[in-house]
């Protein structure tokens, strides 16, 4: 089934924050609620987030009564009409005489008189009505601890708190730990451990997800990241009629690919199907009598591990006339493996309508077109499981001991192919002794499936120290496969020796090879996640890697056999490169589209050259654009690879043909026949070349022509047109890191403009000087510049402008070390909408937004700033206390 995003129009979040409590309480504040609160409504109403309008998420405070929660929740659900959320963070406080009732503290509540805390029952009830009455997607987030006190209370089910909070039809309850454990707050921390991870989560994405994050999905990696702190935490999630399938975020880390790329991968070679299938004749023969009936949409679907795909490579090769003894079906087949998006499916069938389309799904796809052929596929039979791993191991006379192991992982292919591997030199006692012993110390995936994660376990515990850390380290690649040259760069190892360890990894079965490439299956990528700080830095390795390594392919002709069968990883690694936002992503997408444009993949290069683009232009970055314009230029007469007549250029004789173009230009347009030429217009002829210079990286002839028609302005006596031209000089300036050029430039073109009374343009030309004199160095005249940017943007009143003011003025008044100032700015920029391209440039705003402990104990040592407009607020109060929340 497909998961859709809520509809952040018809929807509405309540979000409970109580950080403060009553002297007489009893009860320790929490400092990182507070921050907790700040930190999720901005995901939910960041537009790459879920984009909830302010006016959508009610915040509530340790000023607010149980009364004034239950109203705000009420109002909320008579708005929406497609999903409520509700987040709370605070104390969890359990009834004394009814230890499986919840109760969420409010500013006076205490342990001895529950009638002044809220029952989460009012919550649950007023959750289950909206759902049954207005058929609202409800979703319910819990962080608070449910105390030890459950079980000295005698609690005689461990887990009947959560059944209770989940008693909701067509909801999910997500809670930050089990109903015996603590929630945690590590002192230092900006927000609560549960809290921070879900935030992370949102704000990095999970790259084998799909293009939202719903709460199966997130429960699944919360699990995963909590359970393995030092102060485990063990988050529950409990739903009712598919409520694990409700999206509120979308996934920053899925690329849509293109649908020519998708056209493609659908005509393109499948992966081989296994050597041997085993027990799976009648599936086969079903199948084919299924294919037989012709053109269509057939979908094999079932758990992770089951062989679906297996399954559906050996049926495309039978219907494919590839299988000795099979004849070759009267239609086109089209293979499709692993979807999780109907649309893709949709779209598939659309462009191959007279083809047979199978596609392998861990869902039934039950949105795909009506007619769809479905086809559930169930773990191999014992008897069958036994011989596969027999002829796996090649073990003899030790069928009891297998058969027992297959049992123990409800014979499900991927799990047997593991364990059988590692059977190959373990003796099947001691092999099947530890599996009765595993404490299974893998985390919770979302499909709970324990039975592979047992056969994971028996094989990565039987990794030594560096195929342990190859592995983790090949997690972070961002492509469908690699070399070992790429898995050394990720792992910082020779690449022979990391070969060997690859080769290790391949046989315990927990990588696949092909054609002397590497590949995870997609099952255990999830179960070897690595942190997202681990996995940037491996990355940055991996780009410098494959930048040599093009510049070596690109210079010396050789290694052209590597550049074709890399070219999947090369886009994978740019579009990763720019979500990491890393320092020459431009570049390394630039050159990817350099290589592809040299193997005549010429859709492919535009893509790329365009990305690039987007990503300069967003950043502002001067260099990067006119980098991105060459890429694009070289490509612009290109149409095919049947059209002889446009051969692929090199940069250096595009750029001497522009230079001879753009000085032919030039004598021609200073001509002035009877000396009646314009001024005016001869200046502006020149700043057309400079621009044509610049996208062919001619820097010294785009100065050249923009000085000359700065003198050309300055004779006709246009202030206005003199002022475009200095700030056209001034991006050449900032462009070629001449940055106190740039500023002194930009300055006088503000003068000018604000002179003519154009205060946006004069707005933006402070900008363009304080971005310059920021990145030279002088920050206490990048200081004023910003600010009298921010100034005219308010007379101008453009909301988009003042955005990037505010948060230009923050960035360079966090570099000031005004912590406090940088973030009451940063404050007002969320307040506004947020400028699609908008760059992030210096410190990132999310850093501004949560410093560091360090940071904030400077902040608190500061004697303060000039404000900007108004005054800063005062630094919170240090969290983390205590290491823990601790209720009762």
């Amino acid at each position: 089934m497909t998961v859709r995003l809520s509809a952040h129009t018809s929807s509405r979040a309540v979000l409970i924050g109580v950080h403060a409590y009553a002297e007489e309480a009893g009860l320790s504040p929490l400092p990182a609620v507070q921050r907790n609160i700040s930190a999720l409504r901005e995901v939910l109403c960041d537009e790459v987030g879920w984009g909830l309008s302010s006016a959508s998420c009610r915040v509530l405070g340790p000023e607010a009564t149980g009364s004034d929660v239950m109203r705000a929740i009420d109002e909320a659900v008579r708005a929406a009409s497609d999903t409520l959320f509700v987040y709370y963070a605070g104390h969890g406080l359990l009834h004394p005489d009814r230890p499986t009732e919840l109760h969420l503290a409010l500013h006076d509540s205490n342990e001895r008189q529950m009638w002044r805390s809220l029952p989460y029952a009012y919550i649950r009830d007023e959750v289950r009505a909206a759902h049954r009455q207005r058929r609202l997607k409800c979703a319910v987030v819990l962080d608070c601890c449910f105390s030890g006190a459950a079980v000295e209370g005698g609690m005689s089910h461990p887990e009947a708190l959560l059944k209770q909070a989940a008693d909701i039809d067509g909801v999910c309850v997500l809670t930050a730990s089990a109903a015996t454990e603590l929630a945690y707050a590590p002192p230092g921390d900006e927000l609560s451990a549960f809290t921070g991870a879900l935030v992370d989560l949102v704000r990095t994405g999970v790259p084998e997800a799909g293009p939202v994050l719903d709460f199966g999905t997130l429960h699944a990696r919360l699990h995963q990241r909590l359970s393995a702190r030092q102060h485990p935490q063990h988050p529950q999630l409990g739903t009712h009629n598919s409520g694990e399938r409700i999206a509120v975020f979308r996934n920053r880390a899925y690329v849509e690919r293109a649908p020519a790329e998708e056209h493609r991968n659908a005509a393109a070679p499948q992966p081989p199907p296994a050597e041997r299938l085993f027990g799976r004749d009648r599936e086969l023969r079903e199948l084919a009598e299924d294919a037989a009936k012709g053109p269509g949409l057939l979908v094999i679907h079932g758990p992770p591990g089951v062989g679906k795909s297996a399954l559906a490579a050996e049926l495309h090769q039978r219907l494919t006339g590839r299988r000795p003894g099979h004849a070759e079906a009267g239609f086109p087949v089209v293979l499709l493996d692993d979807v999780t998006d109907a649309a893709e499916v949709a779209r598939a069938v659309e462009a191959s309508p007279d083809a047979l389309v199978v596609v392998t799904s861990r869902a039934s796809l039950t949105e795909a077109r009506p007619g769809t052929r479905r086809y559930p596929l169930a773990p191999l039979a014992l008897q069958d499981a036994v011989e596969m791993m027999r002829h796996l191991c090649g073990l003899t006379g030790h069928d009891t001991e297998l058969a027992e192991m297959a049992r123990m992982l409800s014979c499900f292919p991927l799990a047997l192919y593991s364990v059988a591997a590692r059977l190959r030199r373990t003796p099947p006692d001691l092999m099947l002794d530890a599996m009765r012993e595993s404490d299974r110390p893998l985390e919770h995936l979302r499909w709970d499936d324990d039975r592979v994660r047992a056969a994971y376990t028996m094989s990565y515990e039987a990794l030594d120290e560096r195929q342990r850390h190859v592995l983790r380290a090949c997690v972070s690649h961002p492509g469908p496969d690699f070399d070992r040259h790429s898995a050394a760069a990720l792992s910082r190892m020779p690449p022979g020796i990391c070969g060997l360890m690859l080769e290790e990894l391949v046989d315990a079965g927990l990588l696949q090879r092909s054609d002397g490439r590497y590949a995870f299956h997609a099952l255990y990528r999830s179960y070897s996640q690595t942190s997202a700080e681990e996995q940037t830095l491996c990355r940055t390795w991996l780009y410098l890697h494959l930048r040599r390594r093009l510049k070596v392919t690109r210079e010396g002709g050789a290694d052209r056999g590597w550049r074709v069968a890399a070219l999947p990883e090369l886009r994978a690694a740019a579009r990763a490169a720019r979500r990491d936002r890393w320092t020459v992503a431009t570049e390394l997408t630039c050159e990817v589209a350099d290589a592809l444009r040299e193997e005549r993949c010429l859709d492919e290069a535009r893509e790329e050259a365009e990305a690039a683009y987007r990503y300069a232009a967003g950043r502002a970055d001067g260099r990067g654009i006119a980098r991105a314009r060459g890429c694009l230029a070289l490509l612009g007469g290109e149409h095919g690879p049947g059209d002889q007549r446009q051969r692929a250029r090199e940069v250096a004789a595009v750029q001497q043909e522009v230079t001879a173009e753009l000085r032919r230009a030039a004598a021609s347009a200073r001509q002035r026949p009877g000396g009646t030429a314009d001024p005016a217009d001869l200046g502006h002829r020149l700043m057309d070349l400079a621009e044509r210079a610049l996208v062919s990286g001619l820097v010294d002839d785009a100065m050249r022509f923009q000085a000359e028609a700065h003198a050309c302005f300055e004779e006709a006596g246009d202030d206005k047109l003199l002022a475009e031209c200095l700030v056209g000089q001034a991006a050449l300036h900032t462009f070629a890191g001449r940055f106190p050029a740039a500023a002194s430039l930009a300055d006088q073109a503000a003068g000018l403009l604000a002179a003519h009374s154009d205060e946006e343009g004069a707005a933006h030309a402070h900008a363009s000087a304080a971005e310059a004199l920021r990145k030279a160095g002088d920050l206490p005249a990048a200081a004023q510049h910003a600010h009298r940017a921010l100034t005219r943007f308010q007379t101008a009143g453009d909301p988009a402008s003042l955005n990037y003011a505010y948060r230009l003025a923050a960035k360079i008044e966090w570099a000031r070390q005004n912590h406090a100032l940088a973030r009451d700015l940063l404050d007002k920029a969320r307040e506004l909408p947020r400028y699609p391209g908008a760059a992030e440039e210096g410190p990132s705003t999310r850093a501004i937004a949560h410093p560091s402990r360090a940071a904030r104990a400077e902040r608190q040592g500061e004697s303060g700033a000039a404000p900007w407009t108004g005054t800063a607020p005062a630094p919170g109060p240090e969290s983390g206390q205590s290491d823990r929340c601790r209720t009762g």
